[in-house]
């Protein structure tokens, strides 16, 4: 088997759409020695390496509208000081605004979940569709999705970007 030693790894991808839907702006690999099998090919890290992913609010917007249940339409997303604002239209019997505070929670290393922090509604029904809305999209972003195995560590959410920053574990 052919083989290679290598001195370094860096790999960006760039707007990688994952399977349910959210669009992944940016993300990165690094490492240090690793060796490679040529075919069929593989890459082992000597190091564990890291990882960055970035979403842009835009980005959970367009998965929002894609996944809107019946009754919500109309998603604006803010990202800023570790929390997502949410805006969208509830139409009940009439419309209402709905405004969500949200926060970001790594799980198991692997999943990032939206967790609702605060909903502002007139009436009740408008916040059981945004936590229906929340369960169907959660997590909004799995580790697992990825070609390499990595290790969620850290979030960020400000500027109107999520970065997530990982180990690599695997490649």
């Amino acid at each position: 088997m052919k083989s290679l030693r290598v001195g370094s790894l860096e790999a960006k991808f760039g707007r990688i759409e994952l399977e349910f839907g959210l669009m992944v702006e940016s993300f990165e690999v690094y490492g240090g020695e690793a060796a490679a099998d040529l075919n069929p090919f593989a890459l082992y890290l000597k190091q564990p390496g890291t990882a960055k992913a970035v979403v842009t609010e835009q980005a959970i917007a367009n998965l929002l509208t894609k996944q809107a249940p019946g009754g919500l339409k109309d998603f604006q997303v803010s990202i800023s000081g570790g929390l997502i604002y949410v805006e969208a239209k509830a139409q009940i019997v009439v419309t209402i605004p709905v405004k969500a505070v949200c926060t970001l929670e790594i799980e198991d290393g692997k999943r990032l979940m939206v967790r609702l922090k605060q909903v502002d509604v007139m009436g009740g029904g408008a916040k059981n569709l945004v936590e229906g809305q929340l369960a169907k999209i959660n997590p909004i972003f799995d580790a697992g999705d990825l070609p390499i195995d990595v290790r969620l560590e850290t979030v960020e959410a400000d500027a109107g970007l999520v970065v997530l920053h990982g180990i690599v574990v695997g490649v």
